[in-house]
């Protein structure tokens, strides 16, 4: 199965890091992240709490990170984001994301930094490590495993509660939110379709 590492940059938006995760847990490729990243992530969240004056949410932030670990054993890698790792990157304090490639033996690394280097990375392309933006990621998931991927939109719709959203609403919100036009190209006519269940 695919083995991907999720840099933190795809999993600060609410939706999408949502996506990403049950399309994990649909069992269509096996989610990597660095320690780094875990603890990137709780920190990236809670400045956009306290610029939002969201003060409360710190237990949604910690059970949010408690659940990555918990639904998704063996996932994080022992790479520290203050460690200096002997990789040639652009930017030298993403190269956590590199370690945890590296020792969860990934396929690719799904990120939305461009400026990190990644992609000109000597060691990624010695690896075969492909680097690949959320949208392109998804897509090509959906591709090779459209039904997990239908019925990962439809777990969304089923728990999302304020507001209500139907399959379709998930299937739009990604398109015009986060740009998965491909994606949303692809799953749509099933979800029209009536394909999906009433969640439709």
């Amino acid at each position: 199965m695919l083995r991907a590492v999720l840099d933190t940059c795809v999993l600060v938006p609410g939706l999408q890091r949502d996506f990403l995760l049950q399309l994990a847990a649909q069992r269509t490729y096996v989610p990597l992240w660095s320690s780094g990243t875990l603890v990137e992530l709780e920190y990236v969240l809670r400045r956009l709490d306290e610029r939002n004056e969201r003060l409360s949410r710190r237990p949604d932030r910690m059970q949010l990170i408690r659940r990555m670990v918990e639904v998704f054993p063996g996932s994080t890698m022992n790479a520290a984001r203050d460690f200096e790792y002997p990789y040639e990157l652009v930017d030298p304090q993403d190269s956590h994301v590199i370690h945890a490639a590296v020792l969860g033996a990934a396929d690719a690394i799904v990120t939305d930094d461009m400026r990190a280097g990644f992609a000109v990375s000597p060691v990624l392309a010695r690896l075969g490590v492909q680097v690949l933006e959320p949208r392109r990621f998804t897509a090509a998931l959906a591709s090779a495993h459209t039904r997990l991927a239908l019925e990962a939109v439809h777990a969304i719709a089923s728990r999302t509660k304020r507001p209500p959203m139907t399959a379709r609403n998930v299937i739009t919100a990604l398109r015009d939110v986060h740009n998965f036009v491909e994606l949303a190209d692809l799953l749509e006519p099933f979800v029209q379709s009536n394909l999906g269940d009433e969640n439709a």
